[in-house]
């Protein structure tokens, strides 16, 4: 084998260490970018409880496209659980420099959890006036060579 040759074979063996640096860098720069805008509005107020709506927004603002799994909600008031979605092993594809819109996952929360968690949500609720509430969307990030969780949360205030 010349020279030549293995100074061929080196510099493609680095470059490709290089490139696969370079894209496990990228992916992990995405997961850190990656921007959840959730809203929340009353989808259903019943004698059986209340179902709020909660659709999210997840924007990539980075070159790697990645996957996450649908993510799981929970809701809180004054630092209590009130209620969460249903867990789903779906995966979701967020684009390159794109985004994704996660609409329609339910959080039912039983008539005796809105009294039990305070007069001031059965109050705002019959009253129509806006209700505050603490959103976690939790989701798993797929990075191709490992999953890492990720969660978000933001408060919100959502009104009938």
């Amino acid at each position: 084998m010349s020279a030549t040759s293995k100074i061929v074979g080196g510099a493609i063996v680095g470059a490709g260490v290089l490139a696969v640096i370079a894209y496990f860098k990228n992916i992990s720069r995405a997961q850190e970018q990656l921007q959840v805008i959730p809203t929340a509005n009353i989808h259903e107020l019943s004698l059986s409880g209340l179902t709020i709506r909660v659709d999210a927004l997840l924007k990539n603002p980075t070159g790697a496209s990645f996957k996450i799994k649908y993510p799981f909600v929970k809701l809180e008031h004054k630092d209590q659980l009130v209620g969460s979605s249903q867990v789903s092993d779906n995966d979701i594809t967020i684009p390159a420099y794109g985004q994704v819109f996660i609409k329609g996952i339910m959080v039912n929360i039983p008539v005796m959890s809105v009294f039990s968690l305070g007069f001031d949500i059965a109050k705002s609720l019959m009253n129509s006036k806006p209700i505050g509430f603490n959103v976690a969307v939790i989701t798993t990030v797929d990075l191709g060579w490992k999953q890492v969780a990720y969660e978000h949360k933001q408060e919100i205030t959502i009104k009938k």
